[in-house]
């Protein structure tokens, strides 16, 4: 029995001791651990003990002062499900609205939601979807992705989020990745054809049985979203709320795409526990629970940073404001103003067009008392502006990894101005963080390294991917961010740079390898290389340094319109630099770091 104990410890490793003892206490609280009871106070030993020896292990490295914490928090975490905490928003709030998406010109409260989310829950379910299958949204910020999304959580379903700008080629990457078995659609969305797309990637795809597209016109070889929504009887729709309990929080909800070092996307595999609780902590430091706000959402519902932003919302009765199916900030600025929004989420290129906007129309703000900045580090000069421009006092940063469930670090309410300007936040409840050197030993606190994270918030892992998996993490739980940081001894953090060769454009993370690799498919390029330049506007900006073969005439324009349909738009370099030769270390690698300081030189002189 006591081996029983262990196993079900086990399965939770990687997290702290309270984490350990508050899972096994809830299992037994909730009939989750039938046979448990007899032996918990010997297993409770067990673990109290293992932890004495993790205390003197903290204490240790605080005498010496190295760049180690641990912050417990003041609540235990939550032990529920994605689709339980939503029904308990619903139950809560269910004539407050919910959702309003401008540009479609629908408004939905929390109990329409909760309807139609089972509606299509138990649709999805007639098809033959069961737990654990996944579904994939391929959508812009629709009412339709929010709807699927709640929907999926609620059958036990994972949900793959996919960027709407991916071209057919990345689609159907994603798809194999993950062997998604149905996914939901617009027919047409900016001049692209959707359904086609699909209707194609099916071909090599047999896995993927069903393709639901949401459209006033039938598709041959698709499903009609209202087709899928009205299959189910009542008896079926009361199925899928009694069947809550069988989901485990502990299972995962969801599928995150992000770039890696193989240059192909990775698939993040997050919880539902680590959901829950990263938004539960969004959601107090947002300071949501004081009003009842209103929030322009202008990062995409697909990216970790919309992930957060909708079940932050649900933790508070919050209000979400979608002012249009991607971000513009013309429409953001004219839903701010016509709503009323008391806050605003965006990334700091979208703050910085968003000022921009602000200042041409002269519009003058005295209702937006929250908002938050995070994506990507966001400058001290750039806190200041939005402060002044939106009449903003509680401007929050949040820093964080797809992997890490979006959120690590984040402001704390009533914090120094200087703190929120300077820093990345305080932080989490319940992590625990550490700063390596490349030797793999602690720094002293105050000196720059790779910043380690460990704790529930952390992915499942790579789906299927073992082998990126274990180079992200280690045996005992720690998560390697490749971010180069510094920890500050009162729980703070400051991002100094990134250890991998990310760019990170606009709050868009791409990975230089997966365009060099494309580029070099060209019949007239010898030789690429990919790094990011300097940009005000989008914090950075995509440049191909790139030798011709002998007699080539390629322009850049040329070479701009060649990648058009074949790659992501924002994956298309800004620049192209052509080079008759690159600078190499003895070992003959490229000196990228030479490159970029070149011409950003040469950008500047101009």
């Amino acid at each position: 029995m006591l081996a029983k104990n262990f196993r079900a410890l086990s399965k939770c490793i990687n997290l702290t001791r309270n984490d350990k003892l508050e899972i096994l206490q809830s299992n037994i609280l909730h009939g989750r651990g039938k046979g448990l009871r007899n032996t918990l106070n010997k297993t409770v030993l067990f673990v109290q003990n293992r932890g004495n020896s993790q205390e003197a292990i903290k204490n240790e490295k605080k005498e010496k002062n190295l760049s180690y914490l641990y912050h417990p928090g003041f609540v235990p975490l939550m032990d529920i499900t994605t689709g339980e905490l939503f029904e308990t928003a619903a139950e809560k709030w269910p004539n407050r609205e919910c959702i309003f998406s401008v540009h479609q010109k629908i408004r939905l409260t929390y109990a329409e939601v909760y309807r139609r989310a089972n509606m299509l829950a138990a649709g999805l379910k007639k098809l033959g979807l069961k737990n654990g299958d996944r579904l994939g949204l391929w959508a812009p910020n629709d009412i339709e992705w929010f709807i699927g999304y709640i929907a999926s959580v609620r059958l036990g379903l994972i949900m793959v989020g996919i960027n709407p700008g991916y071209e057919e080629n990345e689609i159907e990457f994603c798809l194999k990745k993950v062997q998604v078995k149905a996914i939901i659609a617009p027919e047409l969305f900016r001049r692209k054809n959707y359904a086609n797309i699909l209707l194609q990637c099916k071909e090599k795809c047999p896995f993927l049985e069903h393709i639901i597209i949401y459209s006033e016109n039938h598709v041959r070889g698709t499903r009609l979203l209202t087709d899928v929504v009205n299959l189910p009887t009542k008896k079926d729709i009361e199925e899928i709320c009694k069947e809550q309990k069988t989901i485990s929080p502990n299972d995962g909800s969801n599928i995150q795409f992000t770039s890696g070092t193989t240059g192909k996307p990775k698939a993040a595999f997050l919880s539902h526990r680590a959901l829950v609780n990263n938004s539960r902590q969004a959601a107090e430091r947002f300071e949501l629970h004081d009003n009842n706000h209103k929030i322009c959402v202008n990062v995409p519902f697909f990216h970790a940073f919309g992930m957060i932003a909708q079940t932050s919302a649900w933790h508070s009765g919050t209000t979400l404001v979608l002012p249009a199916p991607t971000y513009n900030p013309v429409n953001s600025l004219d839903a701010i103003v016509n709503e009323k929004c008391s806050g605003i989420y965006g990334t700091p290129t979208m703050w910085v067009q968003l000022i921009d906007v602000t200042k041409r129309v002269g519009t003058y703000f005295n209702h937006i008392t929250t908002g938050a900045v995070g994506g990507s580090p966001c400058s001290q000069e750039l806190h200041r502006r939005i402060k002044d421009t939106f009449n903003l006092d509680r401007l929050k940063s949040v820093y964080g990894l797809t992997e890490t469930t979006a959120v690590v670090f984040q402001t704390l309410p009533n914090e120094k101005r200087e703190l929120t300007e300077t820093t990345v936040g305080h932080l989490s409840d319940h992590i625990e963080v550490k700063i390596m050197d490349e030797n793999g030993s602690i720094v002293p606190m105050g000196v720059g390294g790779e910043l380690w994270v460990r704790g529930y918030a952390n992915m499942i892992s790579y789906w299927e991917d073992e082998e990126n998996t274990k180079k992200m993490l280690t045996e005992d739980g720690w998560l390697k961010t490749g971010d180069q940081f510094i920890l500050k001894p009162d729980g703070y953090g400051q991002v100094v740079g990134r250890l991998k060769d990310m760019i990170i454009r606009g709050g868009e993370n791409i990975f230089p390898k997966e365009i060099e690799d494309f580029l070099q498919t060209h019949q007239e390029i010898l030789e690429v290389h990919v790094t990011g330049i300097n940009d005000d506007v989008y914090g950075e900006e995509v440049c191909a340094f790139i030798r011709l073969k002998g007699g080539s005439k390629l322009t850049a324009e040329e070479l701009r319109n060649w990648c058009k349909g074949k790659i992501a738009h924002f994956k298309i370099p800004k620049y192209f630099e052509f080079r008759n030769s690159f600078p190499c270390t003895s070992s003959g690698k490229i000196r990228k770091f030479v490159l970029r300081d070149e011409y950003e030189a040469e950008l500047a002189s101009k």
